[in-house]
């Protein structure tokens, strides 16, 4: 029962459709049939600019589980605009952050990524979920040895062994 609390959609990311769309490249490679519909998606915020009544974040986007979650080692699949409502603090909309946005797909806007003519996908966001980077360091081991001379043995306690350590992120509302 923990263990279904932790992976459960945020409120904020609720749609109105049991499927919406998830997958950023069925948005790039049928831009007419998804207009329109209900979407779901995540992935690193690129930049934001806040305008006279709403806030524009540009993300590069990334897969993300059933929870809403951006999966950290995947690799990116593109980039959309994001229309929040309001205004979006810079500091907690800060660009290298992970976001994950709910709300309807309406159109694209031509752009540059650096020189490269680039067409972005737009949503309007419903909701939309900050996420953290938590990172856990597991230990499993001590460097200790027995010394020996002939008969007598000492043992010797050296610390921490820096190359049996584990490291993991885990990102969380």
């Amino acid at each position: 029962m923990v263990l279904s609390g932790c992976s459960q959609l945020p409120d904020s990311l609720q749609t109105s459709t049991e499927t919406p769309v998830t997958d950023l490249t069925q948005v790039i490679e049928d831009p007419q049939g998804v207009q329109g519909k209900e979407v779901r998606l995540g992935g690193v915020i690129a930049s934001v600019v806040n305008e006279a009544s709403r806030t524009r974040l540009e993300i590069a986007s990334l897969p993300i589980d059933e929870s809403g979650k951006p999966e950290l080692k995947a690799s990116p699949q593109g980039r959309f605009i994001a229309y929040v409502d309001g205004f979006a603090d810079p500091i907690e909309y800060a660009q290298g952050k992970l976001v994950t946005v709910a709300g309807q797909l309406r159109g694209s806007e031509v752009g540059k990524i650096g020189d490269f003519d680039y067409t972005y996908p737009v949503v309007f966001a419903k909701g939309q979920q900050i996420w953290q980077i938590k990172e856990q360091i597991r230990v499993d081991d001590v460097s200790a040895y027995y010394r020996c001379l002939g008969i007598r043995c000492q043992y010797i306690h050296y610390g921490l062994r820096p190359d049996n350590l584990d490291v993991q992120y885990r990102v969380t509302p």
